[in-house]
């Protein structure tokens, strides 16, 4: 009988689900789906990906292709699960005209899971790394039986080579630095091999957050017959291979949504460009704003009561604010055009800029519906969008936002989204505090209320802000007249002369 197309095999880098996956089709009636059978070619692997392996062919003739070939004798459909098969892609596929899943997983996750897979279960991932992290006992006593010179897991793990990126740098990398550089050589090396194979012949699941339907999706692409609704719903709901699955442990390394902003960079300096290949960000501005954002205001019916206890409750910051305005027009100059990023209910302002044209912008469509239908100053316009990504067209005199700042999912994105849209000046402040000390922004990330609570790095905003060419930069603590919070961070800084050209709206 004929093995092509009863053969297939799930790729992906570890910490990913295809141990999850791969569990789940092996329930199939009509399949084997094995786990890392041996020998699993961990050296070889290596040796292939940094063009060492001198006969790719023999080496799978003897060792998959022969696995392929005493499982077909066993089973209608044989597939493998492994993590060591993508230099091999292309000669799997003109040997076996076999199929292959690709499943992929938000690289930030990847990271997370690999930190926790080092440090609470084996303390073995790229064991190079100067910092050897906080291992839990179950992790030091198994890097103490494994010795450097015997893990050929770890050896499996690609690292750059002379002259290509990152080499010179490596041996001063993190750990996260070296996981986000293996997931992303790896998916690339997927994404390179597979585009040299037949469309027909692989298929992708995204198993950052797998639904049923993905999974039978798959096993209609195999073949696969007998898999019920229940089983593959408790398999999934069981998150197979996880820390909590393996140990009855939570997760301890921070999820991506609470990484401050060095771990960000260090994460897109290795691996944005995978990223966007493989789709998780379409957009540079909004690459890091979580499924979710913004759930707190657009539930939130308009509450006027609520807003404008919130704007007493910080009355001097936006009297200093209109006070700053005068103050700039009885030195000459003139402000007549005024965004506001965050505007709620346009609660105190809309009287404030009563004579002026202004525009409240809000992530909320019910406040900025509110608004359209309570406020009547024609020289007013309010508009709901995202500020950091929407395109809000033409630009104003004066940029504000009032503690808006602190609750986004990309603190410098929403500066430079403020430079772009003003002529002139921007004016924000930071209601959550002071923070001289960190030399970082800190993100928080709330699922309940789908936003972020961040403390901002003056140092942070300054650098950025001198960088995109804004002068008369101001980055300093106020008073608040707050007795719990004393003190807020103002941000103040006149536009790059190349804006003060555009029309104002």
């Amino acid at each position: 009988m004929s093995i092509e197309g009863r053969s297939f095999f799930i790729i992906s880098c570890a910490r990913s689900g295809s141990t999850s996956l791969s569990r789940i089709l092996d329930a199939a009636e009509n399949a084997t789906c094995a786990m890392e059978p041996t020998p699993n070619l961990n050296v070889e692997t290596r040796k292939m990906m940094d063009g060492r392996l001198a006969d790719p062919e023999h080496v799978l003739n003897t060792t998959v292709i022969r696995r392929v070939k005493e499982g077909l004798a066993r089973t209608d459909i044989y597939g493998e699960k492994n993590l060591t098969y993508g230099p091999f892609i292309t000669h799997l596929y003109e040997m076996l005209k076999c199929r292959f899943v690709f499943l992929k997983r938000d690289g930030r996750d990847v990271v997370r899971s690999l930190m926790d897979w080092h440090a609470e279960a084996f303390g073995e991932i790229y064991r190079e790394c100067r910092d050897p992290g906080r291992l839990s006992r179950r992790a030091l006593a198994a890097a103490s039986r494994l010795p450097v010179h015997l893990d050929s897991s770890d050896y499996l793990r690609p690292r750059p080579l002379p002259g290509e990126p990152f080499h010179d740098e490596w041996d001063a990398f993190s750990r996260e630095e070296m996981c986000a550089y293996y997931w992303a050589r790896i998916n690339n090396l997927y994404l390179d091999e597979l585009s040299g194979i037949s469309d027909g012949s692989w298929s992708t699941i995204d198993y950052t957050n797998p639904s049923a339907k993905d999974i039978f999706d798959v096993a209609q692409f195999l073949g696969l017959t007998g898999l019920s609704e229940d089983v593959v719903g408790n398999m999934l709901g069981k998150r197979i291979n996880s820390l909590q699955d393996r140990f009855s442990e939570a997760r301890s390394f921070p999820g991506w949504k609470d990484w401050d902003g060095r771990a960000r960079r260090r994460f897109d300096r290795m691996a944005a460009g995978c990223m966007e290949r493989l789709g998780y960000y379409s957009d540079k501005r909004t690459r890091w704003r979580p499924e979710g954002f913004g759930r707190t205001w657009n539930e939130k019916s308009g509450d006027l009561e609520w807003y404008t206890w919130m704007y007493n409750s910080r009355l001097k910051m936006h009297r200093d604010l209109v006070k700053w305005v005068t103050d700039q027009e009885s030195a000459g100059e003139r402000i007549e055009t005024i965004a506001d990023l965050g505007c709620g209910l346009g609660v105190g302002y809309c009287e404030d800029f009563a004579d002026k044209c202004y525009v409240g912008i809000d992530i909320s469509r019910k406040n900025i519906e509110w608004c359209r239908q309570n406020r009547s100053n024609a020289r007013h316009r309010y508009v709901s969008a995202d500020p950091v990504c929407d395109d809000l067209g033409g630009s104003y005199n004066v940029v504000f936002s009032s503690g808006t700042i602190d609750n986004s999912y990309d603190i410098e994105e929403f500066l430079r989204a403020m430079v772009r849209l003003s002529n002139r000046w921007i004016y924000l402040t930071c209601y959550r505090g002071w923070f001289p000390e960190l030399e970082e922004h800190r993100y928080s990330w709330n699922e309940e209320h789908g936003c972020f609570y961040n403390d901002v790095s003056p140092s942070r905003v300054r650098t950025l802000l001198l960088e995109l060419g804004c002068r008369d930069v101001r980055v300093e603590a106020v008073k608040s007249g707050n007795k719990e919070t004393t003190h807020e961070t103002l941000i103040v800084a006149r536009v790059p002369d190349h804006n003060t050209g555009r029309d104002a709206t």
